[in-house]
């Protein structure tokens, strides 16, 4: 599985505990958010959602965590959902859109029978959400529903303003979504969406998407405790084979 290879560092444990574990319980709910993990590509953002959505499905995976201190706070949310995962691709669709449909598929793969309207003879898309995890519960009573959504800031880029606009106050209602009911999502973005200099023009809606999504950041610190934890136990032979390949590179580097 993912879980077992995956390596934690200390920085790294802490904020899954302190961030992804309030955010997702719901045994003891509070100001439950939506959970932004933010990496740039070849840190291990993906591998990372993949680690924490498995061992929020399936419980037994909760003892391959290598972190054993972490393992041991993770027990309220280990195999506590069930969860929708997807990576967006090219696409005209909305965000609300995309979501929902994909949402629509993974119900149904889970018995749940629940339709989204379309945007135009609704309101808002907070009171369908809520909707649909009053059916989703009706069948799975015990268990809270994760959607895993991965390669967000991609398609958000592409978007016009217009159309970002609606895509933000959709997320915002998601955030929102995640405070009331068993219902989480998980984003993956390479670099933080609140900060990034291409959606200054959409200030106000990124501002309120803020107020209802924490964020996971991978630093270089993660990075380079993972190489270190992975080079380390290898036997003479091995090392010596990593430095062969990577001898090839150093004259793309200094120092």
């Amino acid at each position: 599985t993912d879980v077992e290879p995956y390596v934690i560092s200390d920085r790294m444990a802490t904020q899954l505990a302190e961030v992804v574990l309030p955010n997702l319980r719901f045994d003891a709910p509070s100001n439950n958010k939506g959970i932004f993990i933010v990496g740039t590509y070849g840190t291990g953002k993906t591998h990372l959602m993949s680690v924490v959505a498995a061992m929020a499905e399936f419980p037994e995976l909760l003892a391959s965590i290598r972190h054993k201190e972490l393992a041991a706070q993770l027990g309220p949310i280990s195999g506590a959902f069930q969860v929708v995962r997807f990576d967006i691709g090219a696409s005209a669709m909305s965000l609300r859109d995309i979501v929902c449909t994909e949402l629509t598929k993974g119900l149904a793969a889970r018995g749940v029978d629940f339709t989204f309207p379309p945007i135009d003879q609704v309101t808002n898309t907070k009171d369908s959400l809520v909707e649909m995890m009053a059916a989703f519960e009706a069948v799975h009573p015990d268990e809270g529903l994760l959607f895993v959504l991965d390669e967000m800031l991609d398609y958000l880029r592409g978007r016009k303003d217009a159309e970002l606009i609606q895509d933000l106050a959709f997320l915002r209602e998601v955030g929102e979504t995640c405070k009331n009911t068993r219902f989480r999502m998980i984003g993956g973005l390479q670099e933080s969406l609140f900060d990034n200099p291409r959606f200054t023009g959409a200030a106000d809606a990124i501002r309120r998407v803020k107020d209802r999504f924490d964020q996971v950041r991978i630093a270089r610190e993660d990075v380079a405790f993972v190489v270190r934890e992975r080079l380390l136990p290898k036997s003479s032979s091995q090392k010596d084979r990593i430095r062969e390949h990577l001898t090839a590179f150093t004259p793309l580097y200094d120092g």
